[in-house]
């Protein structure tokens, strides 16, 4: 077998010798030599290298070391790449001969960014033979330092995110082997690695980003000195190491990330820019440190806490704009890591921002707090969101009606994840209540408050039996001024089974019905009413003026599903979750752009059945059963007292005001009443009867609920009156 591939490899090199000047004949041999070479072992035996001789001879000639054609000169270097593995570690050339060889070897890889091109094997090739035998370090020996900036240079220009991991780990072994064998690292070639950093790089791919950073981290004992001197030298203004391709602050938040102990001995610069006059210095120099310490790592290591401490005091710089960018980045900190080292901390300096004496800071403050929560609801301290509510006190109406809706927000996600058992059944049950003792402060209307109980403080998924455990237990805690909130936001809800006792809601149905009749052909009288209904409609609102001009554009709306469910929305039999899906499907068809959006969305709250309705009262009273099955005194008095304070469906007529008393009383007597129930059943069945007369039914099925709730002996004859009824 040697004898054949001695034969074969004297055979190539006599060829060589004189090589064909048509290209193709050319390639040809060129192949088939490169053939050879690769079937042999490294450090072959001596009959081999005698016969390898005269090719190892022949392929330096300067026709072919020095040959024009792009495919020539990749066959040329892949075959002495291979004599050079070969013979290894001998170098088989001279010092002048082994330059034009490195010449030629760098000049192919620049088309290792044609990743799909033929010759792209070849020259992964030749660069893997680079970085195992460690032959690129003869470059250093020659003084070829132009040529290694060159390759350094052409590495990160070829570099690209699809190549395979083989060949950027080869790049970076070569480039790692270049700058731990110099003996200095020259200030070019620093400058060239420093050049391929940051962010905003159009013309650097994420790869050769990647790849100066992993070369900067594995030489970071070595780079030191020379990245201190570029950093320190930008920092103070020094021009002569100035580069305007190299931005300095995005070179030390890659190198943060890479090997931050090289910057060390630049924080106290660093500091310096957060302290600077100059406010265009001071915010790039808080965006910076800012970035760097929103990077998701454990903990901040010791070395830049100093910087970190004076970053947090930036949030009491006299200029507004600088207070603001801290609490971006402080963000962000918190929510790359929310249980980060330094979490109490931040929380710490953030809480010291609600009193800030710019209402803008102070509202990004709650901002924050709340972005976290929602994002980790288990990272914010119950206190911290305690101090966050009282902002619902602000003198800025802007922060405090803010406040109220993320708060409602973060009630929201907390009930969600009440249910898989992840928080504390109670932690966040106070919320409800910071929220309804808003009814007592001018700047909130009735009618925000219950925009917030109805839309926001329940996830949309809710059933109304999830709403009523909720509302149990929150009900529990509330102190006299939130029971008194509750019961005058439902005082102005109050509504019969057939009709909604408010004015609006009348005035919503003599307006359907009066444009129903105008649509029919009706005279101008018709529109004379329409235009006054309009006008006392308006008037039940905050601003009049504006509210007017919404419903003479509403007025003039074509869209029949608009008025289908704005009548479905009034009507007393439509249940809670349809009134819902009608609510969305309305706000659907105009669209978040449609100036009607926000109007509609609060006159279609108020015309609606979705704070309290029949069905929470049932579900209210099933709640109550299953607490006192539990032998939970507490829960079931919250549920007699929220029915007591709904005082659900009082009748229209002055003459029965005292029978809601009845059924919460038959309610609150749970034992006694029981008895009382058995020895009289017919004043009930009388009382059934009465207000079913007077079209209170509502009220007779609340008392067959009663009679279920009790296992009473009368319900078959409570029932047998409410089917009569039906």
């Amino acid at each position: 077998m040697d004898q054949k591939r001695q034969q074969q490899l004297r055979e190539v090199g006599s060829r060589l010798e004189n090589p064909p000047v048509a290209k193709d004949a050319l390639v040809r041999l060129l192949k088939q030599a490169a053939t050879c070479l690769t079937e042999l072992d490294q450090s072959p035996s001596a009959s081999i290298l005698d016969a390898l001789q005269p090719s190892l001879n022949a392929i330096v000639q300067p026709e072919l070391l020095k040959h024009q054609d792009r495919d020539v000169k990749l066959l040329v270097a892949t075959c002495i790449c291979e004599i050079t593995r070969i013979t290894a570690p001998e170098a088989p050339y001279s010092d002048d001969v082994l330059k034009d060889i490195f010449r030629l070897i760098v000049g192919t890889f620049s088309g290792l960014s044609d990743t799909n091109g033929p010759a792209f094997g070849r020259r992964v090739v030749i660069l893997e033979i680079l970085a195992r035998y460690r032959s690129c370090v003869v470059m250093l020996d020659l003084e070829c330092d132009d040529l290694v900036n060159e390759m350094f240079s052409t590495f990160f220009s070829v570099a690209r995110d699809d190549h395979p991991e083989s060949v950027l780990t080869s790049m970076q072994t070569i480039m790692v082997v270049l700058l731990e064998e110099s003996e200095d690292v020259r200030e070019d070639l620093l400058l060239s690695i420093l050049s391929i950093l940051g962010r905003n790089k159009i013309d650097v791919t994420a790869a050769a980003r990647k790849l100066a950073m992993n070369v900067i981290e594995h030489c970071a004992a070595k780079l030191e000195p020379g990245i201190k001197q570029f950093l320190v030298s930008s920092i103070s203004g020094d021009n002569r190491l100035m580069n305007s391709e190299i931005d300095y602050h995005e070179v030390i938040y890659d190198i943060y990330r890479c090997a931050p102990q090289i910057l060390s001995g630049v924080i106290p610069y660093l500091t310096g820019e957060l302290l600077t006059d100059k406010l265009d210095t001071r915010l790039k120099a808080v965006k910076l440190v800012g970035d760097m310490f929103a990077l998701p790592v454990s903990a901040i290591s010791e070395a830049f806490q100093p910087i970190f401490s004076e970053f947090l005091k930036r949030l009491a710089d006299r200029v507004v704009e600088v207070r603001m960018l801290v609490l971006e980045h402080v963000k962000s900190c918190l929510l790359s890591n929310p249980s980060r080292a330094e979490a109490p901390q931040i929380i710490s300096s953030l809480c010291d921002r609600l009193l800030d004496y710019d209402e803008n800071v102070r509202k990004q403050v709650v901002t924050v707090i709340c972005d976290v929560a929602c994002h980790s609801l288990s990272s914010i301290p119950v206190e911290t969101a305690k101090l966050v509510a009282e902002r619902i006190r602000d003198k800025s109406v802007l922060v405090k009606k803010y406040t109220l809706e993320r708060l409602a927000e973060i009630y929201n996600l907390y009930c969600l994840r009440c249910g898989d058992g992840s928080l504390n059944p109670s932690e966040f049950d106070w919320i409800p209540g910071k929220i309804l003792r808003c009814f007592y402060d001018k700047d909130f209307r009735s009618d925000v408050i219950e925009l917030v109980l109805c839309e926001t403080l329940f996830p949309t998924e809710f059933s109304i039996k999830d709403k009523v455990k909720h509302w149990v237990r929150v009900f529990s805690g509330f102190d006299k001024v939130e029971v008194k909130a509750l019961e005058k936001i439902l005082e102005q809800k109050q509504r019969g089974d057939t009709l909604l006792d408010c004015r609006l809601q009348q005035e919503m149905q003599r307006y359907l019905s009066l444009k129903q009749t105008h649509q029919d052909g009706e005279g101008p009288e018709i529109q004379k009413k329409v235009t006054y209904c309009l006008r006392i409609m308006s008037r039940l609102f905050s601003d009049h003026a504006k509210a007017e001009e919404n419903f003479q554009i509403l007025d003039q709306l074509k869209d029949a599903n608009i008025w289908k469910i704005l009548s479905s929305l009034i009507d007393p039999k439509t249940s809670f979750h349809q009134a819902c899906s009608s609510r969305d499907d309305l706000l659907r068809i105009l669209g978040e752009k449609h100036r009607l959006y926000d109007f509609l969305g609060t006159l279609s709250l108020k015309c609606s059945y979705l704070l309290f309705n029949k069905e929470h009262v049932k579900e209210f009273l099933l709640e109550a059963s299953i607490q006192k099955s539990a032998g939970n005194t507490q829960y079931i008095q919250s549920c007699m007292n929220i029915l007591v304070v709904k005082d659900a469906f009082p009748g229209p007529s002055p003459d029965v005001e005292t029978i809601p008393s009845w059924p919460f009383l038959i309610l609150s007597q749970i034992g006694a009443t029981s008895n009382f129930l058995l020895m009289r059943p017919f004043p009930i069945m009388s009382l059934v009867l009465e207000l079913s007369h007077l079209n209170i039914f509502n009220w007779a099925e609340l008392i067959l609920w009663t009679c279920l709730f009790l296992n009473c002996p009368a319900f078959c004859t409570v029932k047998a009156c409410l089917d009569f009824r039906h």
